[in-house]
């Protein structure tokens, strides 16, 4: 049970973290590097494994990963995939089309090819590669997203190709977890056909819930927009009726088995093409100021820098490798085909090399199944905050001349 016991001494936990992520992030955005960067950074060096596991409060270290904490955590994600589905209408999807299915797919099965092979190959047992496989196969939506909106090319025609795959590569991501937690409930390898049926399962129980959200949310938040309100408090039932679905479409995805960030995105997209899309973005705009930091922040303060020494830095470096390049190769070759142009599809893989929460519950099962020990889990974990902080650098650096002639 929670008590205020346990939430005083988190939310001090949480200002710990989001004051500096977030002087961090302007200090990175001032030298024109991500501000993801500057939000995984500070979470790293002031996390529980860090300078947060030594200074006390209430006899406790300052930064906890508790149950109050990783909570905070999903809302933020929530909060930040809502934010993003408003900027993409149901047109915008439509308009992506095939070449979505066809980079959402390919990212997903070649690094959890390349993943699985390259373990083998290191001695690894074929649990433990299935589970390095599927950690390295699904990109993290909210990374995407938050680089695009960034660079403010969440609109341009491989920016829509990117956050549309990466929804799709989450959905399937999150069907090869469901199958990784059967391998390790049955100890035995599920058939080709069981995978393949939960993907097909999954993806289209999303695209009932978009459909939901596209074609029934607009319409209720526009009733509750008609109220006059007659109190202050009353005046901001749009923006609270708006955000309440986010978190409702959390909630029907989760019951369908899926990521709830995924149907918040589906809200997002859902409210996209209303009349009070504008001011929903405005509004969900000024949350982001807090939640981005404190969700990036907590993913850095997964990492435990003691273990360092302990790593095998060969395996770590080929696992690094195949989790860039296998983006790059499934995602950025097809794109570059489809879209005719290389740079363009260059920038659809730089942008779904960021791994995050779907890998970090991916080794986490490994973890508390006892298929990962401490040494390889502080491992994988450390390659997935490297692509965090690799995926901006690139599809920075890949807009520098675009940038440069806004400026």
């Amino acid at each position: 049970m929670v008590t205020e016991f346990d939430v005083i001494p988190t939310m001090i936990g949480i200002l710990f973290l989001v004051i500096p992520a977030t002087l961090f992030g302007k200090i990175c955005k001032h030298f024109k590097i991500s501000e993801i960067v500057g939000f995984v950074l500070a979470g790293v060096l002031l996390g529980p494994f860090a300078l947060g596991g030594i200074i006390p409060f209430f006899d406790k270290p300052i930064v906890e990963l508790n149950e109050v904490m990783l909570s905070l955590w999903q809302i933020s994600g929530i909060i930040i995939l809502f934010s993003a589905g408003l900027h993409f209408t149901f047109h915008d999807l439509i308009k992506a089309g095939y070449r979505s299915v066809v980079v959402g797919v390919m990212g997903v099965v070649v690094p959890l090819v390349f993943g699985y092979y390259a373990s083998i190959m290191f001695g690894f047992d074929w649990p433990v590669a299935v589970i390095i496989g599927a950690t390295l196969s699904a990109t993290s939506i909210v990374v995407a997203v938050t680089i695009l909106a960034e660079l403010k090319k969440e609109k341009s025609e491989e920016g829509n190709i990117l956050v549309n795959a990466a929804v799709l590569d989450d959905v399937i991501g999150l069907a090869i977890l469901s199958a990784v937690i059967s391998l390790v409930a049955l100890h035995t390898m599920p058939s080709m056909e069981s995978i393949a049926f939960t993907i097909a399962k999954d993806v289209g129980l999303w695209f009932l819930i978009l459909m939901g959200a596209v074609f029934i949310l607009p319409k209720i938040v526009h009733g509750i927009s008609l109220t006059k309100p007659s109190s202050l408090e009353a005046k901001g039932s749009k923006e609270a009726a708006s955000l309440g679905s986010a978190f409702g479409f959390a909630a029907i995805a989760s019951i369908a088995g899926l990521n709830p960030i995924v149907g918040a995105f589906a809200a997002g997209m859902g409210l996209a093409g209303s009349k009070l899309a504008g001011q929903v973005r405005e509004f969900v705009g000024r949350l982001k100021v807090i939640v981005e930091p404190l969700f990036f922040a907590i993913i850095g303060a997964h990492v435990n820098l003691a273990q360092i020494n302990e790593m095998n830095f060969v395996f770590f470096a080929v696992i690094l490798a195949v989790a860039i390049f296998s983006k790059i190769i499934g995602c950025g070759i097809p794109s570059i085909v489809m879209l005719k142009n290389r740079t363009k599809g260059l920038r659809v893989g730089y942008g779904m090399i960021g791994r995050g929460e779907v890998a970090f519950i991916t080794i986490g099962i490994g973890l508390s199944a006892g298929i990962l020990d401490d040494v390889l889990y502080s491992t994988i974990v450390l390659v997935v905050l490297i692509t965090i902080f690799i995926s901006p650098i690139l599809l920075r650096n890949s807009y520098r001349k675009e940038l440069e002639k806004n400026v």
